[in-house]
């Protein structure tokens, strides 16, 4: 096949959510982000239109003991005042998937990627709260996983450093990473996964 006749995806959906649990049948959406690049990895939209947001709860129950434990700030996030419903969340995820990639198109592999590190996890959950968003995307997943893992198990390589900013910057210049923003922060995670892809494309890229 020739490189003429070969089509880049329309666009990636970065997306992370964090749960109330750790088991996704029990699990409810505590926070969720959003930001799109094209295949090249380079921003749609200035870092003022990337969505983040916490999933307004009345109380921690429901939550479990380890999310408390490790990412209590995140539940923090929930209770607050800026936290939203479930389904005012959608219409903003959606409604930005519209502004920056512009009308549901009518056949799905025109339609950009959900991807992100094990984004199968939020691919199961959103099935349930935001439906919105699998009917604008692909049905292909651009899991950042699958390459890690032969990362370490086909190359032998210890995985890159993806919860250091200064890591997250070098391979993602046009990353905001704010200060105090760590692992298990959605907003964080899927920039780190953004720089985690372009790491091994760097390194595995070869001349066909």
């Amino acid at each position: 096949m020739s490189k003429s006749s070969v089509n880049p995806a329309p666009g990636y959906l970065w997306i992370d959510a964090e749960f109330s649990s750790l088991e996704l049948d029990e699990a409810e959406i505590l926070q969720v982000a959003l930001m799109a690049t094209d295949s090249n990895l380079k921003r749609l939209a200035p870092p003022e239109k990337d969505v983040v947001l916490f999933i307004k709860r009345p109380s921690v129950q429901g939550i479990s003991p380890w999310v408390k434990e490790h990412i209590p700030h995140i539940v923090k996030g929930c209770l607050g005042p800026n936290a939203i419903s479930i389904d005012d969340a959608e219409v903003r995820l959606c409604g930005y998937i519209d502004q920056v990639m512009g009308p549901i198109k009518e056949g799905p592999s025109d339609r950009p990627l959900i991807a992100g590190n094990s984004v199968h996890n939020d691919w199961y959950l959103f099935r349930r709260w935001f439906p919105g968003i699998l009917r604008r995307s692909h049905y292909r997943l651009l899991d950042v996983s699958t390459l890690k893992t032969q990362w370490t198990d086909w190359w032998g390589q210890p995985i890159p450093p993806k919860d250091d900013p200064a890591f997250i910057r070098r391979y993602f210049p046009e990353a905001c990473i704010q200060d105090g923003m760590a692992e298990h922060d959605a907003y964080f995670d899927i920039q780190a996964s953004i720089a985690e892809l372009a790491f091994y494309r760097s390194k595995l890229k070869s001349t066909p």
